[in-house]
């Protein structure tokens, strides 16, 4: 990520995932590395299978229609039809589809993931040939994040995740284990905490909040109607909302004021045992339990 490292062990036992232990190291990309491999040397982690995450930014996720080519042509068939959509040369890019097949339309919705492989390469150098650690995949938050959604999926009617992080959020919506849609937007967490004001008379949320508050909603609820309206003729079982990394008290009741799916916080307890109370720390770490979870699964 941006802002600094987040590394999370897991292991499993006969109850589940339990939580091994979890960092989070906050640096400038330029420092990053060093931190990873300090962070693994303290915690004698060499040799561990990993999941690499990806950082927010340093690669593109695009919906698009599947080219009609077979499955061993499709990465380069990709290439070439987004070419114009990545900020980088198409020859460098590194491209996965992801093809969930039960949309509405009867049509599948295909996702391709791309990054450069002149980033990549530093990144792999970083966490295989510096740390020492046993790289099995290089995976993206959108999903990676299904791993925690798994257990969500009894209704078959999909689950919702809303994610807000420091300047921008994230809206995915996971049915089955697969991805269906993934949204970002610019409404971000250090927005909506910088508006607030000290709490009178039980009000929670401050008027410069609200306005805020009613974007986000927006941005929820448009997610929620595409998936509806492009996925399946069902509406989602609930809308689950990540760790904040600062506190935005009334955000649940206000959600629930407004969209119809039930709004929660997420109950990470119940994917991974063992976790610290520190709810700042598992924010910052979200995503890398989930990514944990990922490489858990790789092993199992």
């Amino acid at each position: 990520m941006a802002d600094g490292v987040a590394l999370a062990c897991v292991e499993q036992t006969p109850a589940g995932a339990r939580l091994c232990w979890l960092e989070a190291l906050a640096g400038p990309p330029e420092q990053q590395g060093a931190l990873l491999c300090a962070c693994v040397e303290r915690r004698q982690a060499a040799g561990l299978p990993t999941v690499l995450l990806l950082a927010r930014g340093s690669y593109n996720l695009i919906q698009t229609e599947r080219p009609d080519v077979p499955d061993n042509e499709l990465s380069e068939a990709l290439r070439w039809q987004l070419r114009d959509l990545f900020d980088f040369p198409a020859e460098q890019a590194i491209i996965e589809a992801v093809t969930f097949d039960q949309a509405a339309a009867g049509q599948p919705l295909t996702f391709a993931v791309a990054a450069s492989s002149a980033r990549l390469r530093p990144l792999v150098a970083q966490v295989r040939d510096q740390a020492g650690l046993d790289l099995r995949v290089i995976d993206i938050p959108e999903l990676v994040l299904r791993e925690l959604l798994r257990d969500e999926q009894s209704s078959q009617r999909g689950v919702a995740l809303l994610c807000l992080w420091p300047g921008s959020g994230l809206v995915l919506v996971s049915r089955a284990g697969e991805l269906c849609m993934a949204r970002r937007f610019n409404i971000g967490l250090d927005e909506l905490t910088a508006l607030a004001e000290p709490v009178t008379d039980g009000i929670e949320i401050s008027a410069a909040q609200q306005d805020m508050l009613d974007a986000l909603v927006l941005e929820v609820q448009r997610s929620l109607d595409y998936y509806e309206s492009h996925v399946t003729r069902q509406p989602v079982s609930r809308v689950l909302v990540a760790p904040l990394r600062q506190p935005l008290p009334g955000l649940i009741d206000y959600l629930n004021s407004y969209l119809t799916p039930e709004t929660l916080f997420i109950p990470l307890q119940s994917y991974v045992a063992d976790l610290p109370e520190d709810e700042a720390l598992c924010a910052f770490s979200f995503t890398a339990l989930a990514a944990a979870l990922r490489a858990l699964r790789e092993v199992s």
